[in-house]
C-alpha cells in the first residue's frame, strides 16, 4: 500500500513537472511576440538589428512578450525562461532577455553572467525607466520595445565595463517625484500655512503669522526650486487665494477672540497692537493636562547558444 502511494506521488510530481515545462513558450526567433503587441515592421527591424549584433559580438538579446506570467513573479518567470531558452553563448553567458507582460503591466531585463559588468542592475533599471516605461504608459509597446532594445544593443555593442563609482551612481535611489504627486502634496501645506498666515495678519497674532508663514512658505519655496512652472501656475495662485480666505475669516469676532485669547467683548472692539495669541492658552492647558499627556505616551532546445543568467538585471512596472 505504501509503495502504491509513493508511486502515485511520484507520477503526480512528474506530471506536474511536465505541465510546468509545457507552460513556458518555445522561442520562434530573436523576437517572440506571443502577446501580439509589436507591429510586424517594428518586429522585423528589431530582429535585423539583433542579428547584426550577434554577428559582430556573438552576444544574444532575446525579446519575449507574454499574455500571462502564469501566477509567477516577473523575476521568476524571466529567470526560468532565460534558462529554458539558453540565451547567449554557453561559454560566455553573454545573453540578455527582455520580457514584457502587457496584461500585468510588468517587465524585466534578465542579464547573463558575462554581461553583468557591462549591463549592471542599475543600468538595466535606467533603461526601463527612460526607454521602455514612457512608451508603455502610452500603450505604445512597439515604440517602447524598439527604443529599449536599441539602447540595450548600443550598451552591449560598446561593451564598456562600468567602474564601481559608475555602478554606485546608478544604484542611488531616484529622488525625482512625479509632478502629479508633487503638486497635491505641497498644496496641502501651502493651503493650511497661507490660510493661517492670512488669519494671523488680520488678527495681529504673532504665533499664527509666524507658524503660517513657515508652514506654507517653506513648501512653496521647495516647489519653486523643484518644479518652477507648475509651482508658479498652480501653487502661487492657490497660496494667494488661501491667504485672502484666511484674512476674511480672521475678521470675524469669534476668530479674533479665539486667536488673540480675548473675550467676545474685547474682540468686538478695534484691534490694537500685536499679541502672541494661541500659544498663551496652549501653555496653560499644557500645565493642567501634563499628567494625562504623560500617561498616554509609549537546459534548452532553442536556437540560442545555451547561456545562463545569474539573476542580474532589473524589473519595472508602468
Amino acid at each position: 500500500m505504501r509503495s502504491q502511494i509513493l508511486a502515485t506521488g511520484a507520477l503526480l510530481w512528474l506530471l506536474g513537472c511536465g505541465v510546468f515545462a509545457q507552460s513556458l513558450p518555445k522561442p520562434t526567433g530573436r523576437v517572440n511576440d506571443f502577446a501580439s503587441v509589436i507591429d510586424p515592421s517594428v518586429e522585423s527591424e528589431i530582429d535585423s538589428r539583433l542579428d547584426r549584433l550577434e554577428q559582430q559580438t556573438t552576444s544574444e538579446i532575446a525579446v519575449a512578450t507574454v499574455t500571462s506570467l502564469d501566477g509567477m513573479s516577473v523575476d521568476e518567470y524571466a529567470s526560468r525562461l532565460f534558462k529554458e531558452w539558453g540565451v547567449g553563448q554557453a561559454q560566455q553567458d553573454n545573453g540578455v532577455l527582455v520580457l514584457v507582460a502587457p496584461n500585468e503591466r510588468e517587465m524585466r531585463i534578465e542579464v547573463g553572467y558575462g554581461l553583468e559588468g557591462v549591463l549592471p542592475d542599475g543600468l538595466a533599471g535606467q533603461v526601463i525607466r527612460e526607454q521602455f516605461r514612457p512608451r508603455f504608459r502610452e500603450n505604445d509597446y512597439s515604440g517602447g520595445i524598439r527604443d529599449g532594445v536599441t539602447r540595450l544593443i548600443d550598451i552591449v555593442q560598446t561593451h564598456q565595463v562600468l567602474t564601481p563609482e559608475q555602478i554606485a551612481a546608478l544604484n542611488e535611489p531616484s529622488t525625482d517625484m512625479p509632478i502629479y504627486i508633487l503638486i497635491p502634496f505641497f498644496s496641502l501645506f501651502v493651503g493650511i500655512g497661507f490660510f493661517m498666515l492670512g488669519a494671523g495678519v488680520r488678527t495681529k497674532t504673532i504665533f499664527a503669522t509666524g507658524f503660517g508663514g513657515f508652514f506654507g512658505g517653506m513648501p512653496l519655496v521647495m516647489a519653486l526650486l523643484i518644479a518652477f512652472v507648475p509651482a508658479v501656475l498652480i501653487l502661487a495662485p492657490f497660496a494667494a487665494v488661501m491667504f485672502i480666505l484666511g484674512r476674511r475669516y480672521g475678521s470675524r469676532p469669534s476668530w479674533i477672540a479665539g486667536m488673540r485669547q480675548e473675550t467676545e467683548r474685547e474682540a468686538g472692539s478695534p484691534i490694537h497692537g500685536w499679541k502672541m495669541g494661541a500659544t498663551e492658552s496652549s501653555s496653560r492647558s499644557g500645565d493642567s493636562d501634563s499628567g494625562s499627556s504623560n500617561s498616554s505616551s509609549s537546459s534548452s532546445s532553442s536556437s540560442f547558444g545555451g547561456g545562463s543568467s545569474g539573476g542580474g538585471g532589473a524589473s519595472g512596472r508602468w
